[in-house]
Protein backbone atom coordinates (compact mmCIF):
# COMPACT_ATOMS: atom_id res chain seq x y z
CA UNK A 1 0.00 0.00 0.00
CA UNK A 2 3.21 2.23 1.11
CA UNK A 3 4.12 1.69 -2.31
CA UNK A 4 1.02 2.20 -4.19
CA UNK A 5 0.76 5.67 -2.83
CA UNK A 6 4.39 6.30 -3.20
CA UNK A 7 4.17 5.73 -7.29
CA UNK A 8 0.43 7.15 -6.91
CA UNK A 9 2.49 10.58 -5.52
CA UNK A 10 5.25 10.15 -8.30
CA UNK A 11 2.62 10.21 -11.25
CA UNK A 12 0.78 13.04 -9.57
CA UNK A 13 3.64 15.06 -9.21
CA UNK A 14 4.70 14.28 -12.57
CA UNK A 15 1.76 15.11 -14.25
CA UNK A 16 1.47 18.40 -11.72
CA UNK A 17 4.88 19.86 -13.71
CA UNK A 18 3.57 18.67 -17.39
CA UNK A 19 0.59 20.11 -16.63
CA UNK A 20 2.76 23.66 -15.68
CA UNK A 21 5.07 23.88 -18.48
CA UNK A 22 2.02 22.95 -20.74
CA UNK A 23 0.10 25.78 -19.43
CA UNK A 24 2.78 28.23 -19.63
CA UNK A 25 4.05 27.28 -23.03
CA UNK A 26 0.14 28.27 -24.59
CA UNK A 27 -0.98 30.76 -22.44
CA UNK A 28 2.58 32.40 -23.49
CA UNK A 29 1.44 32.08 -27.58
CA UNK A 30 -2.04 32.99 -26.58
CA UNK A 31 -1.04 36.39 -25.04
CA UNK A 32 1.17 36.97 -27.73
CA UNK A 33 -1.36 36.67 -30.12
CA UNK A 34 -3.31 39.21 -28.20
CA UNK A 35 -0.91 41.71 -28.74
CA UNK A 36 0.93 41.44 -25.41
CA UNK A 37 5.01 42.87 -25.55
CA UNK A 38 7.53 39.77 -24.43
CA UNK A 39 7.84 42.00 -21.25
CA UNK A 40 4.39 41.59 -19.97
CA UNK A 41 4.43 37.72 -20.78
CA UNK A 42 7.45 37.16 -18.97
CA UNK A 43 6.54 39.50 -16.08
CA UNK A 44 3.09 37.25 -15.81
CA UNK A 45 2.60 34.33 -17.15
CA UNK A 46 6.20 32.41 -17.48
CA UNK A 47 6.58 34.03 -13.75
CA UNK A 48 3.55 32.67 -12.37
CA UNK A 49 3.87 29.68 -14.27
CA UNK A 50 7.34 28.63 -12.52
CA UNK A 51 5.22 28.67 -9.36
CA UNK A 52 1.98 27.32 -10.75
CA UNK A 53 2.62 23.70 -9.04
CA UNK A 54 3.27 25.47 -5.50
CA UNK A 55 0.08 27.46 -6.24
CA UNK A 56 -2.56 24.54 -6.83
CA UNK A 57 -0.80 22.20 -4.28
CA UNK A 58 -1.46 25.17 -2.04
CA UNK A 59 -4.96 25.46 -3.01
CA UNK A 60 -5.34 21.68 -2.97
CA UNK A 61 -4.00 21.28 0.96
CA UNK A 62 -6.29 24.14 2.12
CA UNK A 63 -9.35 21.90 0.70
CA UNK A 64 -7.90 18.90 2.44
CA UNK A 65 -7.53 20.54 4.98
CA UNK A 66 -3.58 19.94 5.37
CA UNK A 67 -2.16 23.50 5.36
CA UNK A 68 1.26 22.66 7.09
CA UNK A 69 2.11 20.55 3.74
CA UNK A 70 1.37 23.72 1.57
CA UNK A 71 3.83 25.65 3.95
CA UNK A 72 6.20 23.03 4.03
CA UNK A 73 6.10 22.76 -0.06
CA UNK A 74 6.93 26.28 -0.29
CA UNK A 75 9.32 26.21 2.69
CA UNK A 76 11.39 23.38 1.25
CA UNK A 77 11.11 24.65 -2.15
CA UNK A 78 12.72 27.56 -1.84
CA UNK A 79 15.48 26.32 0.20
CA UNK A 80 15.77 23.53 -2.43
CA UNK A 81 15.59 26.61 -5.11
CA UNK A 82 18.63 27.97 -3.55
CA UNK A 83 20.81 24.96 -2.19
CA UNK A 84 20.33 22.81 -4.99
CA UNK A 85 19.57 24.63 -7.95
CA UNK A 86 21.55 27.69 -7.06
CA UNK A 87 24.63 25.49 -6.35
CA UNK A 88 24.32 23.14 -8.99
CA UNK A 89 24.46 25.92 -11.75
CA UNK A 90 27.52 27.27 -9.28
CA UNK A 91 29.10 23.50 -10.03
CA UNK A 92 28.49 23.97 -13.82
CA UNK A 93 29.64 27.15 -14.37
CA UNK A 94 31.66 27.74 -17.10
CA UNK A 95 32.30 31.45 -17.52
CA UNK A 96 31.77 34.62 -15.35
CA UNK A 97 28.23 35.45 -14.88
CA UNK A 98 27.09 38.80 -15.29
CA UNK A 99 26.36 40.98 -11.94
CA UNK A 100 22.80 41.07 -10.62
CA UNK A 101 21.32 44.40 -9.90
CA UNK A 102 21.41 44.92 -5.73
CA UNK A 103 17.30 45.93 -6.64
CA UNK A 104 16.69 42.73 -7.92
CA UNK A 105 16.89 41.76 -4.30
CA UNK A 106 14.68 43.91 -2.61
CA UNK A 107 11.81 41.51 -3.02
CA UNK A 108 12.91 38.72 -2.31
CA UNK A 109 14.38 39.43 0.87
CA UNK A 110 11.64 41.59 2.22
CA UNK A 111 9.36 38.11 1.25
CA UNK A 112 11.77 35.89 3.09
CA UNK A 113 11.68 38.48 6.61
CA UNK A 114 8.21 39.03 6.50
CA UNK A 115 7.43 35.39 6.33
CA UNK A 116 9.26 35.18 9.57
CA UNK A 117 7.52 37.74 10.91
CA UNK A 118 4.11 36.04 10.22
CA UNK A 119 4.90 32.37 11.05
CA UNK A 120 6.81 34.08 14.62
CA UNK A 121 2.58 33.19 16.35
CA UNK A 122 2.13 30.53 14.03
CA UNK A 123 -0.48 31.90 12.38
CA UNK A 124 -1.18 33.51 8.73
CA UNK A 125 -3.83 36.09 9.23
CA UNK A 126 -5.93 37.99 6.21
CA UNK A 127 -4.35 40.96 6.85
CA UNK A 128 -0.15 39.45 6.67
CA UNK A 129 -1.61 38.02 3.21
CA UNK A 130 -2.69 41.28 2.43
CA UNK A 131 0.62 42.38 3.09
CA UNK A 132 2.75 39.28 1.16
CA UNK A 133 0.50 40.50 -2.24
CA UNK A 134 1.81 44.14 -1.78
CA UNK A 135 5.50 42.31 -1.52
CA UNK A 136 4.16 40.64 -4.94
CA UNK A 137 3.09 43.99 -6.41
CA UNK A 138 6.45 45.28 -5.49
CA UNK A 139 8.35 42.73 -7.23
CA UNK A 140 6.03 43.39 -10.24
CA UNK A 141 7.50 46.98 -10.51
CA UNK A 142 10.71 46.45 -9.95
CA UNK A 143 11.29 43.40 -12.26
CA UNK A 144 9.13 46.03 -14.77
CA UNK A 145 11.28 49.17 -14.17
CA UNK A 146 14.76 47.51 -14.14
CA UNK A 147 14.79 44.80 -16.94
CA UNK A 148 15.21 45.69 -20.19
CA UNK A 149 12.18 44.00 -22.52
CA UNK A 150 14.73 42.19 -24.65
CA UNK A 151 16.56 40.12 -22.13
CA UNK A 152 13.57 38.60 -22.00
CA UNK A 153 12.93 35.50 -25.00
CA UNK A 154 9.62 34.03 -25.87
CA UNK A 155 10.64 30.86 -27.91
CA UNK A 156 8.80 30.21 -31.35
CA UNK A 157 8.27 34.06 -31.93
CA UNK A 158 7.43 33.50 -35.57
CA UNK A 159 5.59 30.20 -35.20
CA UNK A 160 1.99 30.22 -36.70
CA UNK A 161 -0.08 29.75 -33.74
CA UNK A 162 -2.79 26.92 -34.54
CA UNK A 163 -5.88 28.47 -32.32
CA UNK A 164 -7.35 24.91 -31.27
CA UNK A 165 -4.62 23.19 -30.94
CA UNK A 166 -3.39 25.91 -28.21
CA UNK A 167 -6.62 26.52 -26.52
CA UNK A 168 -6.91 22.27 -26.37
CA UNK A 169 -3.49 22.32 -25.13
CA UNK A 170 -4.07 24.78 -22.47
CA UNK A 171 -6.76 23.56 -20.93
CA UNK A 172 -5.36 20.01 -21.04
CA UNK A 173 -2.53 21.39 -18.93
CA UNK A 174 -4.98 23.32 -16.47
CA UNK A 175 -6.83 20.38 -15.96
CA UNK A 176 -3.43 18.29 -15.48
CA UNK A 177 -2.42 21.05 -12.57
CA UNK A 178 -5.64 20.53 -10.86
CA UNK A 179 -5.53 16.92 -10.63
CA UNK A 180 -1.88 16.69 -10.71
CA UNK A 181 -2.22 18.92 -7.14
CA UNK A 182 -5.06 17.04 -5.91
CA UNK A 183 -3.49 13.97 -6.20
CA UNK A 184 -0.50 14.85 -4.89
CA UNK A 185 -2.03 15.90 -1.66
CA UNK A 186 -3.74 12.69 -1.11
CA UNK A 187 -1.44 10.17 -1.83
CA UNK A 188 1.22 12.56 0.09
CA UNK A 189 -1.05 13.03 3.43
CA UNK A 190 -1.49 9.02 3.14
CA UNK A 191 2.37 8.73 2.87
CA UNK A 192 2.92 10.93 6.34
CA UNK A 193 -0.17 8.60 7.71
CA UNK A 194 1.68 5.68 7.22
CA UNK A 195 4.98 6.32 7.82
CA UNK A 196 4.07 8.26 11.03
CA UNK A 197 5.67 11.55 9.81
CA UNK A 198 3.75 14.81 9.89
CA UNK A 199 2.72 16.58 6.58
CA UNK A 200 5.31 19.22 7.03
CA UNK A 201 8.09 16.86 6.23
CA UNK A 202 6.46 15.13 3.28
CA UNK A 203 5.67 19.23 2.10
CA UNK A 204 9.47 20.05 2.53
CA UNK A 205 11.36 17.23 0.82
CA UNK A 206 9.08 14.32 -1.67
CA UNK A 207 6.54 17.65 -2.66
CA UNK A 208 9.04 20.28 -2.77
CA UNK A 209 11.81 18.99 -4.71
CA UNK A 210 8.90 17.35 -7.09
CA UNK A 211 7.78 20.94 -7.71
CA UNK A 212 10.95 22.02 -7.88
CA UNK A 213 11.40 19.94 -10.78
CA UNK A 214 10.83 22.48 -13.67
CA UNK A 215 13.65 25.17 -12.25
CA UNK A 216 15.91 22.29 -12.11
CA UNK A 217 15.60 21.17 -15.63
CA UNK A 218 15.73 25.04 -16.59
CA UNK A 219 19.11 25.33 -14.87
CA UNK A 220 20.50 22.42 -15.97
CA UNK A 221 19.38 24.28 -19.99
CA UNK A 222 21.08 27.27 -18.78
CA UNK A 223 24.37 25.47 -17.90
CA UNK A 224 24.27 23.57 -21.18
CA UNK A 225 23.78 27.09 -23.15
CA UNK A 226 26.04 28.71 -20.70
CA UNK A 227 24.07 31.29 -19.39
CA UNK A 228 23.92 30.90 -15.62
CA UNK A 229 23.10 34.30 -14.49
CA UNK A 230 19.60 33.19 -16.13
CA UNK A 231 19.79 30.86 -12.94
CA UNK A 232 19.46 34.00 -10.32
CA UNK A 233 16.55 35.88 -11.92
CA UNK A 234 14.51 32.20 -11.65
CA UNK A 235 15.50 31.78 -8.04
CA UNK A 236 14.39 34.89 -7.25
CA UNK A 237 11.54 35.00 -9.06
CA UNK A 238 10.45 31.61 -8.09
CA UNK A 239 10.91 32.07 -4.57
CA UNK A 240 9.12 35.38 -4.53
CA UNK A 241 6.47 34.15 -5.90
CA UNK A 242 6.24 30.77 -3.93
CA UNK A 243 6.02 33.10 -0.52
CA UNK A 244 3.92 36.18 -1.89
CA UNK A 245 0.77 33.73 -4.05
CA UNK A 246 1.24 30.25 -1.96
CA UNK A 247 0.92 31.97 2.04
CA UNK A 248 -2.02 34.02 1.36
CA UNK A 249 -4.11 30.91 0.45
CA UNK A 250 -3.78 29.41 3.81
CA UNK A 251 -4.15 33.21 5.43
CA UNK A 252 -7.53 33.35 3.38
CA UNK A 253 -8.72 30.23 4.18
CA UNK A 254 -7.54 28.86 6.86
CA UNK A 255 -7.34 29.43 10.92
CA UNK A 256 -4.80 26.44 11.47
CA UNK A 257 -2.13 27.25 14.19
CA UNK A 258 1.43 25.89 12.55
CA UNK A 259 3.83 23.48 13.79
CA UNK A 260 6.73 25.80 16.00
CA UNK A 261 9.19 23.29 13.78
CA UNK A 262 8.45 25.32 11.03
CA UNK A 263 9.73 28.98 12.58
CA UNK A 264 12.56 27.27 14.29
CA UNK A 265 14.14 24.62 11.90
CA UNK A 266 12.76 25.04 8.31
CA UNK A 267 12.00 28.89 8.70
CA UNK A 268 15.55 29.37 9.75
CA UNK A 269 17.25 27.50 7.49
CA UNK A 270 15.55 29.15 4.01
CA UNK A 271 16.66 32.37 6.38
CA UNK A 272 20.20 31.56 6.13
CA UNK A 273 19.86 30.04 2.49
CA UNK A 274 18.46 33.42 1.58
CA UNK A 275 21.20 35.66 3.38
CA UNK A 276 23.86 33.30 1.58
CA UNK A 277 22.21 32.98 -1.75
CA UNK A 278 22.33 37.23 -2.04
CA UNK A 279 25.78 37.96 -1.08
CA UNK A 280 27.40 35.14 -3.41
CA UNK A 281 25.07 36.49 -6.35
CA UNK A 282 25.96 39.54 -5.62
CA UNK A 283 29.59 38.89 -5.53
CA UNK A 284 30.12 36.03 -7.40
CA UNK A 285 30.22 38.39 -10.65
CA UNK A 286 33.54 39.82 -9.18
CA UNK A 287 37.22 39.46 -10.90
CA UNK A 288 37.88 38.83 -7.59
CA UNK A 289 36.63 35.76 -7.26
CA UNK A 290 37.87 32.79 -9.53
CA UNK A 291 35.32 29.99 -11.41
CA UNK A 292 36.83 27.51 -8.86
CA UNK A 293 36.11 29.27 -5.96
CA UNK A 294 32.66 29.06 -7.64
CA UNK A 295 32.26 26.09 -7.83
CA UNK A 296 33.02 25.24 -4.23
CA UNK A 297 30.37 27.05 -2.94
CA UNK A 298 27.98 25.35 -5.11
CA UNK A 299 29.86 22.51 -4.00
CA UNK A 300 28.56 23.61 -0.49
CA UNK A 301 25.26 24.65 -1.19
CA UNK A 302 24.31 21.28 -2.49
CA UNK A 303 25.82 19.31 0.64
CA UNK A 304 24.27 21.52 2.65
CA UNK A 305 21.22 21.09 1.05
CA UNK A 306 21.55 16.79 1.58
CA UNK A 307 22.54 17.30 4.77
CA UNK A 308 19.41 19.69 5.71
CA UNK A 309 16.87 16.88 3.75
CA UNK A 310 18.90 14.18 5.90
CA UNK A 311 18.22 16.12 9.02
CA UNK A 312 14.66 17.11 8.21
CA UNK A 313 14.15 12.71 7.82
CA UNK A 314 15.93 12.48 10.85
CA UNK A 315 18.02 9.94 9.41
CA UNK A 316 21.30 11.70 10.89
Amino acid sequence: MLLLNLFGLIISIAVLVWGADKFVDNSALIAKKSGLSELTIGLTIVALGTSAPEIFVGISSVLSKTEELALGTVIGSNISNIALIFGVSCVGVAMRPAKTSSVQFIAFFLSALFLGMALFDLYITPFESFIFLLIFLIFIYITYKFRASDNIKIDNENQEIDAFKTNLMLGIGLLCLVLGSRYAVIHAKEIALMLNVSELIIGLTIIAIGTSLPELAATISAILKKKNDMVVGNVIGSNVLNITLVVPIIGFFSNIELNKMILSRDYMAMLIATILFIVVAALYSSKYISIGLIKFIGVVFVSGYFYYILMVSNLI
